[in-house]
């Protein structure tokens, strides 16, 4: 057996050891061409109708009707979001489009970009890309002396923005306000009135 073979047994000698961990993690950098693109989209307003397709089909959801973008709402402690599951009619550049399109939006309401990522797993059966914008709101703490001069100020909470692909293939967008219910910090601010500011 030659060293690269002694290589290529230990990757997926581990990868089978830990089948959790990703086989690639990578910061997540768009090119110049896709950027290009991307601006064009937003410049010719090619977003506007699918992002006001998915906030009416949020707004569906709510209402316990059927719309034809499927969105699945995510309420848990800590956390509030949803997910749409991805359809042949909305163009999977588009898709991957309205993915940087959240974190944009985002920012535009004065959150801080913290990372943005790419993370790939050998799962049992399927490939699984995870792609993830992270931002948190501008918080900083006040203190005078040893004590807090006023509470933090978490808006909405800290925001994840996830693209998940199945072999390469296009499977849901998810996003995500987690917040903290700590003394430290004000109240959360409603998640449904996040969700307008950023799809309207």
């Amino acid at each position: 057996m030659d060293f690269f073979d002694k290589i290529i047994g230990q990757i997926f000698a581990t990868k089978r050891k830990y089948p959790h961990l990703p086989m690639v993690e990578e910061l997540l950098e768009r090119n110049e061409a896709y950027r290009q693109r991307y601006f064009r989209w937003l410049n010719e307003g090619l977003h506007q109708a699918l992002t006001f397709e998915i906030w009416e089909a949020w707004q569906r959801k709510k209402q316990k009707e059927l719309a034809d973008f499927v969105i699945h709402l995510l309420q848990h402690n800590g956390a509030n979001g949803f997910a749409i599951s991805y359809h042949p009619r909305m163009g999977e550049n588009e898709f991957q489009y309205f993915f940087d399109w959240l974190k944009d939006r985002t920012l535009q309401l004065g959150y801080k970009h913290y990372t943005s990522d790419r993370r790939i797993f050998d799962r049992e059966t399927y490939v699984e890309t995870i792609e993830k914008h992270y931002l948190k709101p501008p918080i900083s703490l006040e203190m005078e002396g040893a004590k807090l001069k006023k509470l933090c100020n978490q808006q909405y909470g800290n925001i994840l923005v996830e693209y998940v692909l199945v072999d390469g293939q296009p499977s849901f967008i998810r996003f995500m306000a987690n917040y903290y219910e700590d003394h430290l910090y004000t109240k959360v601010l409603h998640f449904d009135d996040l969700v307008n500011q950023v799809l309207t």
